[in-house]
């Protein structure tokens, strides 16, 4: 991993990076992840949490719907 200091704000100034964690998540996403502060980690499994959770009522309304549609 490079020496510069990970931050999120430096995914948005810097759009390469995220390209890199795009193309080989498993090395370049643990490697910026690693390099986060314990706050910044926090945001981010905060925000996985919530995207989860988004996720899971999305595929329920679809179920419901699906149901519905066969009725």
């Amino acid at each position: 991993m490079n020496d510069t200091v990970n931050s999120l704000e430096a995914l948005v100034k810097n759009p390469s990076q995220l390209a890199d964690i795009l193309k080989d998540p498993g090395t370049h996403g643990l490697d910026f992840y690693n390099g986060l502060s314990n706050k910044q980690k926090k945001y981010v499994l905060l925000a996985a949490g919530i995207g989860l959770v988004a996720y899971a009522i999305y595929l329920g309304s679809q179920i419901d719907n699906d149901q519905s549609q066969d009725a």
